[in-house]
Order: C-alpha cells, then structure tokens, then sequence
C-alpha cells in the first residue's frame, strides 16, 4: 500500500492505517517534495507530483503488485497516474478527491496575506461536527508543518486540475471514499468519481469530514481492506 496525502499535508495523516495494516500489507507513506521529511519545493502541477511518486513507486516496488490510496490532492494525484499506470499498479483509492478540484479565491488570498485565517477556516470546514477538539488540533498541528508558500502551490496545482473528460480512459479497479460530512471535497465529488470510473465502488463513511481517514480510521480501514480483497493480486 503507497499513501499519498493532501495539499499541505504530509504522510503522517495517515498514522491510523499504518498503525491497522501493519503485519498484514506493506505500508508505505509519502511525504510529496518540501512536505515532512522530503527535501525539494513543491510542485504546482498534479502532473509534476505525479511523476514525482511514479519514480518512487518504481523504486519501491519495481513490478511487483501494489494499491496507490491517495486523499484529496493526493486522490487527483493517483487519478493523473493511473491514466498511465506504472508497472504493478493493481488498483486505486481516492480519499475525499475529485476529477476536478477547484479553489475559492479566499484561499488563495488568506494564504498570502493572513495564513492564520487559512488555518481557522481548516478547523471549520474540514471536518465533521463530531469531530474532537484534539483530533482537529492533532491535524492543524501537522498541517502548520507546511510553509504558507509551499500551500499555496499545492493548492494552485489543484485548481489547475481537471481529468472529466479523460476518466474514462482509467480501467484500474477502483474505491471511492467520503465522509458524508466533507465540506471541502463534498459527496457529489465522489458520486461523479464513481459514475465515471469503470469498475470503481463508492463508500461513504457517516460521522467524517474531509480528514475521513483520521475522523473514522476504523470505517476507512475496512472499506480499504474489503477493496483489496476484490483485487487479483
């Protein structure tokens, strides 16, 4: 398994799952360029991000089998790549993503001018209303990690993007997840996913934002485990 995080995030966003498959699949967590322990400045083309984990892919696992889970701009990620997979690629899972992930302007405006408005308006609006006051600390804590200006890229790369009209041309086995509460990526994101991507299941997890894989690790963790035993392997 190869877990690719969102814009402003980096692999530590997915503790949960290492934490429920270790000793029973592989676990790899990316940390993108300039995000947690990567050197590098970021990128602000999903395609650039994409080649970026294809090389770390094919170092990682050469040909041999693996499933690529990606959460938001890490799901439009996974999305570029499996238009030309990498040898090994089996099967996908879009985390709270879309095939096309446009920004508001404000974003953009308080990562350049009042950044500490960008992370309130993430303590708002990314996750659900059952949400802990520690959970959402714990996420803002890691988010804070990422420099304004490396974002701001991040998110400019997902504004940029837009594969509707080529989703039909990805044949992989596919999961589509979301929390039913996500503000940011919201359901209808998912649905278009599902209704495009031949062969692909949808899952919705109740009570979970757009930080699903943290808000509801468990629900998540068996929507993913369930997946992989779909796959020819």
């Amino acid at each position: 398994l190869l877990f690719v995080h969102g814009a402003g995030g980096n692999g530590e966003i997915w503790d949960a799952q290492a934490s429920a498959f270790h000793g029973k699949h592989a676990v790899f967590r990316l940390d993108l360029p300039g995000h947690g322990g990567s050197d590098g400045r970021g990128e602000d083309r999903i395609s650039d991000y994409a080649e970026w984990v294809r090389l770390a892919a094919e170092r990682l696992f050469g040909s041999k089998p693996f499933v690529l889970v990606g959460h938001s701009m890490g799901g439009a990620i996974t999305l570029e790549l499996s238009l030309t997979p990498p040898n090994g690629l089996k099967g996908i899972v879009l985390v709270g993503s879309g095939a096309k992930l446009a920004v508001t302007r404000a974003i953009f405006q308080m990562l350049s001018e009042n950044p500490e408005a960008f992370f309130e308006s993430l303590d708002r609006f990314a996750f659900s209303s059952a949400a802990s006051r520690a959970l959402r600390d714990r996420i803002l804590r890691l988010t804070r990690q990422c420099p304004p200006a490396l974002i701001f890229d991040d998110f400019k790369a997902c504004d940029r993007f837009d594969i509707r009209n080529r989703l039909h041309e990805i044949t992989l086995p596919a999961l589509v997840l979301c929390g039913e509460e996500d503000q940011l990526t919201p359901l209808k994101y998912s649905r278009h996913l599902h209704e495009n991507l031949s062969g692909s299941s949808l899952v919705t997890i109740p009570q979970a934002g757009h930080m699903v894989m943290a808000e509801q690790p468990d629900l998540l963790n068996h929507a993913i485990e369930s997946f992989l035993g779909t796959l020819k392997l």
